[in-house]
């Protein structure tokens, strides 16, 4: 208990000391004249350090530093004072379309083995039928490398789907249409959403979660990512901050706008990315995400990436999550809110999601680790308004994440007796309620979690 209180004092002093500093700042001059805390540079070169140098240093790595070549404007050239590191991933175009078309090919054969063995057993007057990996159960997980993966064809238990079935026939034949396009799409190069998919047979497909069902089910059949059958996800997200990215058909995105770029749809057809960032803050809310670039972050907090789902977060988001964290050795640190909600984002974003449990190799992000918020902070930072009873939905949320498998592990404990705490107290908060404007929030409370560095996960 001693020390509980002594880590809840080494926090409150931090925050008010480093709220009155960036005050003065901010009254001294400029936005130019501003310069990092110490100790937060130092907590923040430690960050990146600990996952970034050793990979650095790996020649088969694919990482070079070359000279900085870039036009900064004003907010950029601040960054550029913090971090001379520009990390440039690329790998060789030519290789990458050997690879691609390989992969289409594959996939183009397998597309047709299964729709000709289909009309085969039809033309014999058998049932056709098709057998699928049943994606609904826990137990069809296993849990390797901190990720929810599907177990192999072999091992896992099967859905048979009979196209004389009257419950099956409906599902039976929206796997064979999205079949169907996937061998139009990939032999004619093209790629298409799924919403534009969705629209191209409006009354088979009734609405859009039946097309998301066909599509993971091909992707089990195929055993192959959508975006590789050349269908994206639509995106939400947005990120921003010192990243360049440079896609296969020679466009550039700069990523500093002030309210931040929309994540493109196609993850896959990024050639490489560019950056001097030294981690990735991955925020819940897009109304934190909009508060924080208001406020600086990109400076005061950085050099930093931040990118947000708007909730809980879609395909793309969690896919360039993944891309920017194994691609450019960056750490990524979480803030959520301290509550249910919240922690299953966070969940998602690390360990990946029992639906998406075939491509946890590209959605799951298991390096991230929860900055915030903890709920200690909530209950010595948040004011008795500000903190919220759990509702009896919330409670069973609680109860469902505390039973998923994978937090049965050392890393994972941490985070089960984080979900517990807040069970017993009965206490949410959200992240606005540990911060009283957006300027201690960016100011104070980040800053002086990223200096503690109790992370979880």
């Amino acid at each position: 208990m001693r020390m509980k209180t002594s880590r809840v004092f080494s926090i409150m002093e931090l925050m008010n000391k480093d709220l009155l500093m960036q005050t003065k700042d901010l009254l001294l001059g400029p936005v130019t004249t501003f310069r990092q805390d110490p100790k937060l540079v130092a907590a923040i070169d430690k960050l990146f350090s600990s996952k970034n140098l050793s990979a650095i240093n790996q020649k088969e790595g694919g990482l070079l530093l070359p000279e900085k070549k870039h036009k900064f404007s004003e907010v950029q050239q601040l960054l550029s004072q913090s971090s001379n590191d520009i990390v440039h991933v690329e790998k060789p175009l030519n290789i990458m379309d050997d690879e691609t078309n390989r992969t289409k090919k594959a996939i183009i054969k397998k597309v047709e083995d299964i729709l000709e063995e289909i009309n085969k057993t039809a033309e014999s007057g058998e049932t056709p039928k098709l057998v699928i990996r049943n994606q609904r159960l826990w137990g069809n997980c296993i849990y390797e490398l901190d990720r929810v993966t599907l177990k192999t064809f072999a091992e896992a238990k099967k859905t048979t789907l009979l196209y004389s079935s009257t419950e099956d026939k409906n599902r039976f034949n929206r796997i064979v249409f999205v079949l169907t396009k996937v061998h139009e799409l990939l032999s004619k190069n093209l790629i298409v959403t799924r919403r534009e998919l969705f629209y191209q047979n409006v009354c088979r497909l009734r609405n859009q979660a039946n097309l998301d069902v066909a599509v993971r089910d091909v992707c089990c059949l195929l055993e192959c990512p959508p975006w590789d059958l050349g269908i994206v996800a639509t995106s939400k997200g947005l990120i921003a901050g010192p990243l360049t990215i440079h896609t296969r058909d020679g466009s550039v995105v700069e990523c500093m706008g002030s309210n931040g770029t929309l994540i493109m749809q196609d993850i896959n057809g990024i050639k490489k990315f560019t950056s001097s960032a030294k981690y990735i803050l991955v925020v819940e809310k897009d109304a934190v995400f909009q508060k924080l670039l208001d406020e600086g972050a990109l400076v005061r907090l950085g050099p930093v990436i931040i990118i947000t789902g708007k909730g809980y977060p879609d395909v793309c988001t969690r896919q360039l999550l993944c891309r920017l964290c194994s691609e450019l050795r960056l750490p990524a640190l979480a803030l959520v809110d301290a509550d249910p909600h919240g922690f299953e984002i966070f969940l998602t974003y690390k360990y990946g999601s029992l639906a998406q449990s075939h491509l946890a190799s590209s959605l799951a992000c298991s390096s991230l680790s929860l900055l915030g918020a903890r709920h200690q902070d909530v209950m010595t930072l948040a004011s008795k308004e500000a903190r919220l009873d759990l509702s009896e939905l919330d409670k069973r949320k609680l109860a469902s994440l505390l039973k998923r498998p994978y937090l049965d592990t050392p890393s994972g404990s941490l985070i089960k007796n984080e979900l517990n705490e807040m069970l017993s107290s009965g206490v949410k908060a959200e992240i606005e309620a540990l911060a009283l404007t957006s300027a201690a929030l960016c100011d104070a409370y980040l800053p002086s979690k990223i200096i503690q560095a109790e992370y979880l996960g």
